[in-house]
């Protein structure tokens, strides 16, 4: 089985988490042959995908794909399709999740995986490549007819899967590209990883996508699994800093203090930072987390304009909850960096000047800015329909 990561027009720091995943769990749980092929760094990619699929005839092809990859991951199947038209092409991850439909009706895709994928693909290629009654896959049969499986069981135990497969892809060059603590200074050589699964929260701009993917309930590893996970990647990688990818990292106080005292007694001695919520932060958390070797928490600001936060991204956050947080952060020597989103739906000039006002005036490292952009699938995607304009 081939496992391709169609990512081509920009370079990035961050490993593909997902596919590794299932590559982890495909070589734990079943004996076929899986071939991981990042197209991330690769300067000429066509050339390169025909190159491997000319060599190895794949019973089964696995692409994951984000929305921002779509256009590039229908010209890479169907490439490959022309090459070997009797690979079962099946498509996971966040677009296939959230409009399956839409990819299944492309004819170089015969199935995706709807949510998440390790029970999923282990199951196809356990059954041979046949779709048939495997939970969590959407196909087409020889009809054409889309035939939709039961929705597959979510891991009960995030501890229990194997650490991703990140020897298969080129974690040189990641390192090299890695910046997500940026804020802390330089010198630093890291890399992502990933502790739980979910969110419960109902942000626009991400729900229900995450539901989709992981269900409505946070799945966390245990604590010692992610120590055995650091541990490893120090002495393979010989990194000096990590970065949570999580975006409820601290919500459960409990996990995040047994965390922060087994890293602090483990003297693996590294840099890390993570994502957080504005209103999650407070000055006893804070304190723990930086005496454990936190460096950097990245907040999402969004606006400052409450009615933007209510409104229109639902955040459950207020502009004094940022301002604290910063400060907080800031007590205690944490870099912080900001998320920001200007051009939301309904947003005048006027707010998206005084939110950059508001960014500007506060003791931040860093600001990332983005143009609000609605994703398929996502509730800001369904409110905002009405406003474009049909040529």
């Amino acid at each position: 089985m081939a496992l391709l990561f169609p990512r081509i027009r920009y370079q990035c720091g961050q490993p593909p988490l997902g596919m590794l995943y299932l590559a982890a769990h495909l070589r734990h749980h079943t004996d076929a042959q899986v071939d991981v092929f990042d197209l991330t760094f690769q300067k000429k990619p066509s050339e390169y995908v025909r190159q491997i699929v000319s060599d190895t005839k794949y019973d089964i092809t696995g692409v994951s794909v984000m929305t921002s990859m779509a256009p590039e991951a229908f010209e890479i199947s169907h490439l490959i399709k022309e090459i070997n038209r009797d690979t079962f092409m099946i498509w996971g991850g966040p677009h296939a999740t959230v409009v399956p439909d839409e990819v299944l009706s492309d004819e170089s895709v015969d199935a995706v995986a709807v949510g998440e994928g390790e029970n999923t693909i282990t199951g196809l290629v356990r059954n041979g490549g046949n779709p048939s009654e495997i939970p969590g896959i959407w196909y087409k049969n020889s009809g054409g007819t889309i035939i939709k499986n039961e929705p597959v069981t979510l891991a009960s135990d995030l501890s229990g899967l194997p650490w991703p497969a990140r020897e298969s892809i080129d974690m040189e060059s990641y390192m090299r590209k890695w910046y997500t603590i940026s804020g802390w200074g330089p010198g630093l050589r890291g890399t992502s990883l990933i502790a739980s699964r979910g969110c419960p929260f109902h942000c626009t701009y991400c729900q229900p996508t995450l539901d989709l993917l992981f269900g409505k309930k946070v799945r966390r590893r245990n604590v010692d699994d992610i120590l055995g996970e650091l541990l490893h990647l120090k002495k393979t990688y010989a990194i000096n800093a990590a970065f949570f990818e999580d975006d409820t990292f601290i919500l459960n106080r409990r996990w995040v203090h047994e965390m922060c005292d087994k890293m602090k007694e483990s003297g693996l001695n590294l840099k890390w930072g993570c994502n957080a919520r504005a209103n999650s932060i407070d000055e006893d958390l804070i304190s723990k987390m930086a005496a454990s070797g936190l460096v950097q928490l990245n907040i999402g600001i969004e606006s400052a304009t409450q009615r933007i936060l209510d409104d229109v991204y639902d955040k459950g956050i207020t502009v004094d909850d940022v301002r604290r947080a910063v400060q907080i952060g800031r007590r205690f020597g944490v870099k912080m960096c900001g998320y920001v989103m200007i051009g939301a739906p309904t947003e005048t000039i006027q707010e998206i000047n005084n939110t950059i006002r508001f960014v500007n005036k506060l003791p931040l490292d860093e600001i990332s800015y983005s143009i609000t952009t609605p994703l398929p699938g996502t509730r800001l995607w369904s409110k905002t329909q009405g406003m474009i304009k049909k040529s």
